[in-house]
């Protein structure tokens, strides 16, 4: 087991988190989906997708209108008129423009072979006559090329549509439905397990013992892991024995193949601390952060003795059987779970993972006196005041929710933000400003 007596800092946690996910997510297989299947928007395109086809494919008509020459339009105040030659509709295929005649096209339809020029059908009386008289029309109205979209004028053949790594927008997805892709290859979806542990912790919902805790770690920590966009699984291992412990998170990495594991509780330096004392033996390191609430942490990779322990059978044939598993151990407390996902792991899975959404964060102005330890990064709960005559563009003022006690779950429900408080802030003054994390599912206007 590795255990760090020191205090590191914030930043540094974050770098060990980055390369711990950055080697678990790094090794994920991809799959195909067909476009038209549904789930695709989001996912991450996991190789270079280069259009085949100019899009449009053809020219069209912008308008529905009258496709002519140019050339054969003699205008005299503003009126001409020409013979109309035929009709041509979206899907049909390209027709041939005689001489000095105009042919009727309707918005989306090829443009016929000859013609270099639209006039909408607003300049005329309607479609339907053998002739066509315009009128109203200005020298910016004859313009060659005037309503007609040239092929390719959107996109070429061999434009880039998507890069490895990115996230498959809506719009994007319509591009490559557009440029005749049936089907894509993205990276599989990250598959988190949320382990919450300690033998006083039970299911909500079921009678308490003295002593004994309903779990709030797995739903909060899950469902945070929802918004980061991963599949998540959830569970309790109630025992403080840490082989009995070992065995069960076992069982679980059997049925759910996680990419990352996330427990919660068991880290400290007390006597029953079974995540600490199982994990360790596997070489997940410990040690504590200079940060407040949240100072424990754990981190590392489960490799090595996966084959031995059978729990290699679920691996995909695309992926690397011998991927490591990240851990990431966070504190028991629901509040210090939730602070250390927002500034801990949140940072570093975003710098790994583009689905994740980087720290959402705000500059704000304090509305009383503030006191923090020092040499500790304190994450304060605040709710940001509404101020109806405050000025658009203006900081907005924050309030303390609660004190700094990791036990308050019921303010941090009510927070929107984690007010940062450097490792000098030892007396902050009302009206200093700062910089505060806004908490996933809460922030400016959400209330």
């Amino acid at each position: 087991m590795s255990e760090s007596t020191v205090r590191v800092p914030v930043e540094e946690h974050i770098s060990r988190l980055k390369e711990v996910l950055g080697a678990a997510l790094g090794a994920r297989a991809t799959e195909t989906l067909e476009i038209s299947s549904g789930g695709v928007a989001g996912r991450i395109v996991a190789e270079r997708l280069v259009s085949e086809v100019p899009l449009p494919g053809f020219d069209n008509s912008q308008m529905d209108g009258f496709a002519l020459r140019a050339a054969d339009l003699a205008v005299h105040e503003g009126e001409a008129t020409l013979p109309v030659a035929g009709t041509t509709a979206a899907g049909n295929e390209p027709a041939l423009l005689p001489l000095g005649a105009a042919f009727e096209v309707m918005t989306g339809a090829p443009i016929p072979a000859g013609a270099d020029l639209v006039i909408p059908v607003e300049f005329t009386e309607g479609f339907g006559a053998k002739e066509v008289h315009f009128r109203g029309l200005a020298a910016a109205d004859l313009t060659r090329g005037r309503y007609i979209r040239k092929v390719g004028s959107d996109i070429d053949a061999g434009t880039i549509l998507a890069e490895p790594g990115d996230v498959i927008s809506p719009a994007q997805l319509a591009v490559l439905a557009a440029c005749g892709y049936s089907e894509v290859s993205v990276l599989e979806r990250i598959r988190a397990l949320v382990v919450s542990t300690g033998d006083e912790i039970r299911r909500p919902g079921s009678e308490l013992r003295p002593g004994q805790l309903y779990d709030a770690d797995t739903p909060l920590l899950g469902a945070v892991l929802e918004t980061f966009g991963h599949q998540v699984e959830t569970s309790r291992i109630g025992t403080d024995d840490p082989a009995w412990f070992l065995d069960a998170l076992d069982a679980l990495v059997a049925v759910h193949h996680p990419h990352l594991i996330i427990t919660a509780g068991g880290i400290s330096k007390g006597a029953y601390e079974v995540v600490r004392q199982g994990l360790g033996r596997r070489g997940i390191s410990f040690g504590t952060v200079a940060q407040q609430p949240g100072g424990p942490q754990g981190w590392g990779l489960l490799e090595g003795d996966l084959e031995g322990r059978g729990l290699l059978h679920w691996r995909s044939q695309q992926e690397d059987p011998r991927a490591p598993i990240a851990v990431i151990s966070l504190p028991g407390n629901p509040v210090s779970s939730a602070v250390s996902m927002e500034t801990l792991v949140r940072p570093a899975l975003a710098a790994v993972d583009p689905n994740c959404e980087p720290q959402r964060r705000v500059t704000v102005r304090t509305v009383e006196d503030i006191s923090s330890p020092q040499g500790t990064r304190q994450f304060r709960r605040v709710r940001i005041l509404d101020d109806a005559t405050a000025e658009a563009g203006a900081v907005p003022s924050v309030q303390l929710e609660g004190g700094p006690g990791s036990h308050l779950l019921g303010h941090l429900a009510r927070a929107d933000a984690l007010l940062e408080l450097g490792e000098d802030d030892v007396e902050v003054p009302a009206g200093s400003e700062r910089e505060a994390v806004l908490i996933t599912g809460r922030g400016v206007g959400t209330r």
